[in-house]
């Protein structure tokens, strides 16, 4: 086995052991949290004078086996269901939690994929711009822009553009993923329906990330700018767009497109403020659904997604990293 395999091997293992970790640590913190549904829901039935047999009967039909187990017991069970495919069923949906999430995914990897997409393109394309003026005004009015907006949550930018765009001008829809009435399906007025929803959505995610790219990307260039070959094509009288695109734009883009499959998996994390801001569907809003619920298995299967996308973009990005600069392999070990 060559070192190659053995680097991506090192890697998958370390994924599994943060996976792992993820899932008891969340458990763990969940469990310790005041609010247990199961205590909550056998409190109201005792509450309107049913007897306590009866209460747990009726929990015992609703929650299954986490009413009569320890907390100990009830981890083995759930950790013993991840290993044969179950993520379990859902306290407060009574629904198989798989299920749940293969239903909202689909919108949050849209509104995230969207997003990076969007602000990719723009970033790269002002980056470039930016580095063929550098040391010009139009260089310094968009770096200092950039360095300025760079650090502004997403958060912050949703709040913005929700109270300008669509409260107080009804530019855009307030909340949902689309409108009531509409079916959703691969259909022309669905699409069109969920795009106006979803456009203050992406603008959130994308506006911020902006600056980010087009500073990565000016620095990079800038960098390039400077090797001899470049100079060589000047000389050479080389038109100065395809030293820009052909030269300097392709080696620029290749570390920040490592990033962006970084940066996948984080917006994953963070979709959770967006999609509750604007009341979309997504995995973001269930899992801040059961976190507030303190449904466990709901939680966690969530959460498990997430840490599990996170994770495969981490690797495929080091892979594709390693494959392009060896230096990264040879550097780790």
């Amino acid at each position: 086995m060559n070192d190659f395999f053995k680097w991506i091997i090192k890697r998958i293992l370390l994924a599994i052991i943060t996976i792992y970790v993820v899932i008891t640590a969340t458990y763990i913190l969940l469990y310790i949290s005041p609010g247990n549904p199961v205590q909550i829901y056998i409190d109201s039935l005792l509450a309107r004078g049913y007897s306590k047999e009866y209460a747990l009967m009726k929990a015992r039909e609703v929650f299954g086996n986490y009413v009569n187990q320890t907390a100990f017991q009830a981890y083995l069970s759930y950790i013993n269901g991840l290993l044969h495919g179950d993520l379990g069923r859902s306290l407060i949906y009574h629904e198989p939690v798989i299920k749940l999430i293969a239903l909202e995914t689909p919108y949050t990897v849209f509104l995230v994929s969207s997003s990076l997409i969007l602000s990719y393109i723009i970033g790269v394309l002002i980056g470039l711009l930016t580095a063929k003026y550098s040391g010009g005004k139009i260089d310094s009015l968009i770096t200092i822009l950039s360095a300025a907006f760079n650090s502004i949550p997403n958060y912050i930018v949703a709040i913005i553009l929700l109270l300008f765009f669509a409260i107080y001008n009804n530019y855009f829809p307030i909340s949902g993923s689309y409108g009531i009435g509409v079916h959703p399906g691969f259909n022309l007025p669905f699409i069109i329906n969920m795009l106006d929803h979803y456009t203050l959505p992406i603008l959130s995610f994308s506006l911020p990330m902006i600056p980010g790219w087009i500073l990565s990307i000016r620095s990079a260039a800038f960098s390039i700018s400077q090797e001899d070959y470049v100079r060589y094509a000047k000389l050479r009288g080389v038109k100065s767009r395809t030293i820009l695109l052909n030269y300097i734009g392709k080696t620029a883009v290749i570390p920040s497109f490592t990033r962006l499959m970084y940066s996948f998996g984080l917006l994953l994390g963070s979709a959770t403020f967006i999609e509750s801001i604007f009341g979309l569907y997504g995995i973001g809003s269930l899992y801040a659904t059961a976190l507030t619920s303190k449904d466990y298995p709901l939680a966690i299967g969530v959460l498990l997604v997430i840490v599990i996308i996170s994770i495969i973009g981490n690797i495929l990005a080091d892979i594709i990293y390693g494959i392009l600069d060896p230096r990264v392999r040879v550097g780790e070990e």
